[in-house]
């Protein structure tokens, strides 16, 4: 009974390091396209993903806080970062277009859209 317990306890101590696992931009985006442009399905909604993307656009939203366009290296536009920490806006900020990263973000709510919003990211 007590190596029962102790395994529960493990493996739900190690869920939230799976969310965190690294995941591919191209197989999110076909997850999202699949689920007819919505994350409103996908087990990723709200935890955070980590991932490796190239940067084909750099500017800023409405509150001036750095905007990434973010997809891979055809040049595809598969998802949205931003940040609200004001050193990871800096990082963001500072990423050259063309320049492959790699961050950890949560995965926003985004439906009808051509992307992934992702929020809270840190840039590695």
């Amino acid at each position: 009974m007590k190596h029962t317990a102790l395994i529960a306890l493990t493996l739900g101590l190690l869920a939230p390091l799976a969310a965190q696992a690294a995941q591919d931009l191209p197989t999110l985006y076909q997850a999202y396209e699949e689920a007819g442009n919505s994350t409103l399905s996908m087990e990723e909604l709200n935890q955070t993903v980590t991932f490796s993307a190239v940067a084909l656009g750099v500017s800023s939203n409405l509150a001036g806080e750095p905007l990434i366009e973010a997809g891979d290296e055809q040049g595809n536009v598969m998802a949205r970062l931003t940040t609200g920490d004001e050193q990871q806006a800096a990082k963001l900020g500072a990423l050259e277009e063309g320049a492959t990263f790699t961050a950890s973000c949560t995965l926003q709510f985004s439906s009808g859209t051509d992307y992934l919003s992702f929020g809270d990211c840190t840039v590695k």
